[in-house]
C-alpha cells in the first residue's frame, strides 16, 4: 500500500494489490473521516492502524462512495462505533448485490477469506449531504455514471475532491449510465479544486484537472459516435478491435495497462446498447 498527503489534513492510500484503488482520510480536530476502503483486508487494516497511530483522534465516520467491493470490502474491519455513511442508492445496491459479489471475490482471493458484508446504516437520499466535523465541511454529492449510486466527497476548506470512480484514467460505465456520466463530469467542472483523488490511479493536481475532465468528456462522446458507425454498418463486435484506446484519446499506460480492458468493456457495452436500439 502506498500513502501520500494531498494537503496537511488529507491522506490518500493506494492499493498495491489491485488496480491502484484509492481510499482517503480527512483529519479534523474532532476525529477522522475515511472515504472508502481498500480491496483487500490486509491493506485496509494497515490503513486503519496508521490512522489510529496518528494520535489525531478516533475515526468517526466511514463513507462509501459506491457499492463495488474494491471500495467496500473492508467495511467490516472498522470499529462498530464508527458510523458508516452512504447514499440510499448505495445501501440498496449493497443489500441487493453485496453478498453475492463478496462471495465471488472470496473465491478469487484468499485475502478476503474472513471478510464480511457490512452495509452502511446512515444514508442520505437527496442529491447531497454535508458532514460538518471539527474544522472541516465534507460535501457528499451524488454523481452517477460509473454506477447509479456513485458519490463524490468534496472537502471545502482544502478544495480537494475525493472523486472515487467518477474520475478515473478512463471513464468506466459498464455498471452505470454513460449519459449520466457526462452530466456528472460537467458538474465537477463547477467546483474549485486544488486536486482530485481518482478512484484508481494518481492524484490529479490543479493544472491537470481541466484537461483531464475534458478528456473524459471527449472520450465518452467519441466512442459513442464511433460505435454507432459500426452498428449502422451492420458490422460485428470484432470491428471494435480497431477502436484502440489510443485512437479514442486515452493512454493505454495507466493502471498498469488495465485501462485497455476497461475501454474494451465500454465498447462492448455500448455496442450491445446501440444494437438493441437499432433493432
Amino acid at each position: 500500500m502506498r500513502r501520500e498527503r494531498v494537503s496537511d489534513d488529507i491522506y490518500v492510500f493506494t492499493s498495491d494489490l489491485y488496480a491502484q484503488v484509492t481510499a482517503s482520510a480527512v483529519v479534523t480536530r474532532e476525529g477522522i473521516v475515511v472515504i472508502d476502503t481498500l480491496p483487500f483486508s490486509n491493506e485496509t487494516q494497515e490503513m486503519i492502524d496508521y490512522l489510529n497511530a496518528l494520535g489525531q483522534g478516533p475515526i468517526r465516520y466511514l463513507v462509501n462512495t459506491h457499492w463495488h467491493g474494491d471500495h467496500t470490502n473492508g467495511n467490516y474491519l472498522f470499529d462498530p462505533s464508527i458510523e458508516l455513511v452512504c447514499h440510499k442508492k448505495c445501501q440498496e445496491a449493497l443489500l441487493q448485490h453485496g453478498r453475492e459479489a463478496l462471495e465471488e471475490a472470496k473465491e478469487a482471493s484468499p485475502l478476503l477469506e474472513e471478510a464480511e458484508l457490512r452495509v452502511p446504516d446512515v444514508v442520505f437520499e437527496e442529491g447531497e449531504m454535508v458532514l460538518h466535523i471539527g474544522n472541516k465541511s465534507i460535501e457528499l454529492a451524488l454523481m452517477p455514471g460509473h454506477t447509479l449510486d456513485s458519490t463524490v466527497a468534496y472537502v471545502r476548506e482544502d478544495k480537494v475532491m475525493l472523486a472515487a470512480d467518477t474520475v478515473m484514467p478512463v471513464p468506466y460505465f459498464v455498471w452505470g449510465d454513460r449519459h449520466k456520466f457526462l452530466e456528472s463530469l460537467k458538474a465537477l467542472e463547477q467546483y474549485q479544486m486544488e486536486s482530485i483523488v481518482q478512484g484508481h490511479g494518481e492524484v490529479l493536481l490543479r493544472g491537470e484537472i481541466p484537461s483531464a475532465i475534458q478528456s473524459s468528456i471527449k472520450y465518452l462522446n467519441f466512442i459513442e459516435k464511433k460505435v454507432m458507425e459500426v452498428v449502422e454498418k451492420g458490422q460485428s463486435p470484432s470491428a471494435l478491435d480497431r477502436l484502440t484506446i489510443d485512437k479514442c484519446g486515452k493512454s493505454r499506460i495507466p493502471l498498469n495497462g488495465l485501462v485497455q480492458d476497461l475501454h474494451r468493456a465500454n465498447l462492448l457495452s455500448l455496442y450491445e446498447e446501440l444494437s438493441a436500439k437499432a433493432n
